[in-house]
């Protein structure tokens, strides 16, 4: 079995307007926080395929982790946090997280 972990934002308007390509560009160094080396197998931040389907969520964070322990190391690890309250929640207007296992 394997963990996947997946967030929805609504990025804000302002941000889509001016400054999205540094947004997403910010995102992606979360690949580079020590805890996302050593418990993720896979990342990947996109935006959805269908906008109509999506009810105002326009960017999304899908990642698998091998194990549930993993997964909630991953979740409070400060650093972790820390990339949330610098670079995600000042620049969305909403977040949805979700976790499974499959």
């Amino acid at each position: 079995m394997v963990y996947v972990h997946i967030v929805l934002v609504k990025v804000k308007q302002q941000v889509l307007s001016n400054g999205f390509e540094e947004f997403k560009a910010r995102l992606e160094t979360l690949r580079d926080l020590q805890v996302t080396k050593e418990e993720v197998l896979q990342l990947k931040w996109g935006p959805p395929v269908w906008d109509a389907r999506a009810h105002g969520f326009n960017y999304g964070l899908y990642t698998v982790f091998r194990t549930r322990e993993g997964l909630e190391r991953y979740k409070e690890d400060n650093d972790h946090k820390d990339f949330a309250k610098m670079n995600l929640i000042p620049n969305v207007d909403d977040v949805l997280a979700y976790d499974l296992e499959v």
